[in-house]
């Protein structure tokens, strides 16, 4: 008779459900028929399409910045307690937390404070980004996670400098998307004509950045006469709000709202790109697409990251790299002038910008695959040795 298993997983957002829905599928591959598997968490929709038994949406405790978490704090406090009674419940064997690094450390320290993990094996996934901000935040994750995994290149050396043990198994989102890239044709310089905008993948961003980028492509089209094709790509649930943006600055006729997945091919034939910080602009650099990268946020959320945050590591390809390859025009010089001249440079000497942003993606992709067994097959394997 099999052994009964039971996997707890939470996730904060579109991108953890991706990567916890992939993990969940490659589990019952290589599992086959040795254990009887149950999952249960806080989920997205890939993940309810893989049978995950649901307790809340994510989209309950998906909130950026500290401005957002403390006006809806009460509420994330009841969610976090009333899912610590659920967990205690179900009593898994192994819990899962993908990236929500607040929502996830609280999980962890209340479990911990209850006597409810101490039979639980706690995994992290997508570490907190010490080396952008509060290098000392490291210590609390150590005392209450017994695997924290990253996923992004290099980082396992900022937390040994706080004698925390991290292991990198690859990035299940790039290997992914660099699968995808290798089938692409892409077409012959002369022939480039689309340019890109991605005001953000939440509704925050999207929020502060839309305005200055259309003020931006404005004047870009009044300079250079109206002869770029404009793609903005963005996830379905935004798209009638930055339809109505758009009509607004009466640019229908020239921006043409995407699908990152569907409009793959035309998007990676792109000249150049002005993007909201993100994974985004790794996904852009990767594709050796010259980027310029820029992020306004509110007055409270500003203030904040210039206290907490190193500015010059927020930019992951520069991070991973080691290199200032990509701009950033950060809250006040995140103006329609400053993105307008920047823009300029980057259309103008196309040649000399592709070339860096060419080699840039050479590296990041060694950087980013180390093992030809990826992400999913490496976790797996280690998720299966715990059940064991």
């Amino acid at each position: 008779m099999k052994k009964s298993k039971k996997i707890f997983v939470l996730v904060g957002e579109e991108s953890g459900d991706i990567i916890a829905s992939d993990l969940i599928h490659e589990i019952k591959i290589q599992n086959k028929d040795k254990f009887d598997l149950n999952f249960y968490g806080v989920t997205g929709p890939r993940m309810k399409s893989y049978g995950v038994s649901t307790i809340f949406d994510f989209t309950e405790i998906n909130y950026l910045g500290v401005s957002e978490i403390v006006l809806n704090f009460f509420s994330l406090k009841i969610k976090l307690n009333k899912l610590i009674k659920k967990i205690k419940f179900i009593n898994p064997d192994i819990l899962v937390t993908v990236d929500a690094k607040l929502f996830s450390l609280s999980l962890a320290q209340g479990l911990k404070k209850k006597n409810v993990s101490n039979e639980i094996k706690l995994i992290h996934i997508v570490l907190p980004t010490i080396w952008a901000h509060s290098p000392s935040r490291a210590y609390k994750w150590k005392k209450v996670f017994d695997i924290l995994v990253s996923i992004i290149p290099n980082e396992d050396n900022y937390f040994a400098n706080y004698d925390i043990k991290t292991v990198y198994l690859g990035n299940p989102i790039f290997e992914k998307f660099l699968n995808r890239v290798n089938t692409l044709k892409y077409l012959k310089p002369k022939n480039l004509t689309n340019c890109l905008i991605l005001p953000g993948s939440r509704e925050s961003e999207i929020k502060y950045n839309i305005d200055v980028l259309l003020k931006t492509v404005l004047k870009i089209n009044y300079h250079y006469k109206n002869k770029i094709k404009w793609l903005l790509p963005t996830l379905d649930r935004f798209q009638k709000t930055i339809l109505h943006k758009i009509k607004f600055y009466n640019l229908q006729h020239s921006i043409d709202i995407v699908n990152f997945e569907k409009s793959f091919q035309e998007i990676a034939e792109s000249k150049v790109a002005i993007s909201c910080s993100g994974t985004a602009t790794l996904q852009l650099s990767l594709l050796s697409i010259p980027t310029i990268v820029i992020y306004k946020t509110s007055f409270m959320n500003a203030i904040f990251g210039r206290l907490f945050v190193n500015i010059d590591n927020v930019v992951l390809p520069n991070f991973i790299s080691g290199k200032k390859i990509l701009p950033l025009l950060f809250q006040e010089k995140c103006n329609t002038e400053n993105l307008f001249k920047l823009f300029c440079e980057f259309y103008d000497n196309y040649k000399v910008h592709k070339n860096k942003f060419q080699k840039l993606s050479n590296d990041l992709k060694k950087e980013i695959i180390r093992d030809k067994n990826g992400f999913n097959y490496n976790l797996t394997k280690t998720i299966l040795n715990i059940l064991s």
